[in-house]
């Protein structure tokens, strides 16, 4: 598994509700970190948990309305991947690699179907594209690494390399 992800923050719109958002984000994610780094599983898990629902709220905001510009929807969606991807970090670590797995693929499952869905402006499209890499990049890891899990090889078989397989522009 790839070690903990620090996120690092990008410059944001001017509009106080998303910009308190992602700093609540960023807070709740630092303090996980540090739980993380200090072998604080439990604590790191809660603080991941709850920077996810915080970056579920953040990727509805953005899905959700059409002043896309109000919020950084590349910030966005590295806070998602990052709060999936550290989540699954700390299961991997206390060996429970099929939450890892479920976590992992939970990511980009979504990612998968913001990517293929003509409704979804282009611009959250070509985020999801963009992010998509990484998170295929995690499932193909974890693959190697916990010799092909069956979830893991069936995310990978659906959704595929959906980020990099895409035959015409999003737009």
């Amino acid at each position: 598994m790839s070690p903990v992800r620090h996120h690092n923050p990008m410059p944001h719109a001017s509009v106080d509700a998303p910009e308190n958002m992602i700093s609540a984000w960023e807070n709740t994610i630092r303090q996980g970190n540090q739980a993380y780094s200090q072998k604080q599983d439990q604590l790191a898990l809660k603080q991941y948990q709850a920077a996810l629902d915080q970056a579920k709220s953040l990727l509805r905001e953005c899905v959700h309305t059409d002043e896309l510009a109000v919020l950084s929807i590349d910030t966005v969606f590295a806070a998602y991947v990052v709060s999936y991807h550290n989540l699954a970090n700390v299961y991997a670590r206390q060996g429970d690699i099929n939450t890892a797995a479920c976590r992992l693929c939970e990511a980009h499952q979504c990612l998968s179907r913001i990517c293929s869905d003509p409704d979804m402006s282009c611009a959250l499209r070509e985020a999801a594209q963009r992010h998509g890499r990484r998170t295929y990049k995690e499932l193909v890891n974890f693959s190697h690494l916990y010799s092909q899990h069956p979830l893991v090889a069936r995310t990978l078989r659906i959704c595929g390399e959906f980020c990099t397989l895409q035959k015409q522009p999003l737009h």
